[in-house]
């Protein structure tokens, strides 16, 4: 492993260079620095350009070595960000540090030299800017403030969680973890159904941008479970920034805000097309930014440790069938895990009075006590029953299993656990074969079908 600085030795990138010093000092790993003539051109300008280039970069890297010279140089041939990382020493690094500015780009190209390093790195590419923050972190005389771009469904948080402990071996961190959420495409995934007048709402809440409270507690739930305990020095405080448009715009906003010296964010590897159609918040924040910006691969996740779901959600329609999920469910979480026990209501012709809820909607007025009190009859009595904790919930929508995911986010379960009924019943609401492989085909956690015996 080797901390890699790519650097074409202007005024920026001696001072990349020198936190990439820094970092390599505190982590116990060696400096390579790539030398790249002129950040954009080939190496045409003859001989004596290259060797008098050769020079400097040797000099740079007996400065930075130190009497140890645990600093090493490469000229490179090319300065293409592909050929940069082709190399298998690179392609090991532990860190690649680069100048955000300072950088001849051709006109022909957008991406400047750190987005594209960022986007062929197998390592976190650290873009420097405000170089003195890195450095008195990195030297032990300061701590650094981090923004973390995070989202509950996207795989890049465990990305960019990663490297936050990696930051924390390195010196105290305060982070703030932050998520940009549309408050309307919460309420539809968590299916949160309040009812929503807007001629009575406290004029602080009637914005379009306005969270939910029912929505900002489960989002500080999920986003507390996604960054979890960070050991090291320093604050954790999740953010949630609702809002609209680009999400690039709206963490710069909090960076600046906050007086944050480093933003960190997740990545996709996407290709060209990809990112002509769809952007790409990294590339955002690399751009515009006017702090350090990391960009993490999603390759530097660490893997997930399997451990025993703690909670189960069983949709129930009253069936022999639910109680075979029920008992089926109660075996797989241990004492003082938790089932939750979930009706859903297929919404008739003659319900009405709900067309001013988002989301999906509770059991009508008329059966909700009547549901409920069926749900707690199917909860079973015995002593190893008492060690779990049981919920129940009736709710109501068009889209049984829409119904169903929503649930399981708004819950947080761990593993849905569902039974079908393959003959025909006298429940209104039973649970076809169809349900669950439509919940298997849609559902962000993990299912299990208990077959009809």
């Amino acid at each position: 492993m080797a901390i890699v600085c790519a650097t074409n030795l202007s005024p920026e990138s001696q001072d990349a260079a020198n936190v990439a010093a820094a970092l390599a000092g505190r982590l116990g790993e060696p400096l390579l620095l790539l030398g790249v003539m002129d950040g954009e051109a080939p190496l045409d300008e003859g001989p004596d350009a290259r060797t008098a280039f050769q020079k400097r970069l040797d000099a740079e890297s007996t400065r930075l070595g130190g009497p140890s010279g645990s600093a090493r140089s490469r000229l490179l041939t090319s300065a293409s960000a592909e050929e940069v990382l082709s190399d298998e020493e690179c392609r090991r690094a532990r860190w690649v540090v680069v100048a955000a500015q300072g950088w001849r780009t051709s006109s022909w190209r957008r991406a400047s030299v750190p987005e594209r390093l960022a986007r062929h790195a197998c390592a976190p590419v650290l873009s420097v800017r405000r170089e003195s923050a890195l450095l008195d972190w990195a030297r032990g005389r300061r701590r650094l403030q981090v923004l973390a771009a995070v989202d509950p469904c996207s795989s890049t948080s465990e990305s960019a969680v990663t490297f936050l402990r990696e930051l924390r071996r390195v010196g105290p961190c305060d982070v703030l973890a932050t998520y940009v959420c549309s408050p309307l495409e919460e309420r539809e995934r968590l299916g949160i159904h309040t009812p929503v007048h807007v001629e009575v709402l406290d004029p602080s809440v009637r914005s379009m941008e306005a969270l939910d409270p029912a929505v900002e507690r489960v989002l500080h739930r999920e986003l507390h479970g996604l960054v979890g305990t960070l050991e090291g020095e320093g604050g954790v405080e999740v953010v949630l920034e609702p809002g609209y448009g680009r999400p690039a715009d709206h963490l710069l906003h909090v960076a600046h805000g906050r007086g944050v010296d480093l933003v960190v964010v997740g990545m996709h590897p996407r290709g060209t097309v990809s990112r002509l159609w769809h952007g790409s918040v990294s590339a955002g924040v690399l751009r515009r930014a006017e702090q350090a910006v990391a960009c993490v691969p999603s390759s530097v996740r660490e893997p997930r440790r399997a451990t025993p779901p703690r909670s189960v959600l069983v949709p129930v329609d009253f069936s022999e069938a639910s109680t075979r999920a029920i008992s089926q469910a109660r075996t797989l979480v241990g004492p003082g895990g938790r089932v939750h026990l979930l009706h859903v209501h297929r919404r008739r012709v003659g319900d009405v009075g709900f067309q001013d809820h988002y989301g999906v909607l509770p059991e009508p007025p008329r059966d909700k006590v009547q549901v409920l009190q069926r749900l707690w009859g199917l909860v079973p009595r015995d002593e190893g029953a008492q060690a779990l904790r049981w919920s129940v919930e009736g709710v109501t929508g068009d889209d049984v299993t829409q119904a169903i995911c929503q649930a399981t986010e708004r819950e947080g379960v761990d593993l849905v656990c569902v039974a079908t009924s393959h003959g025909p019943s006298r429940e209104p609401d039973a649970l076809k074969g169809a349900v669950a492989r439509e919940l298997v085909a849609r559902c962000r956690r993990p299912v299990m079908v208990v077959p009809t015996a």
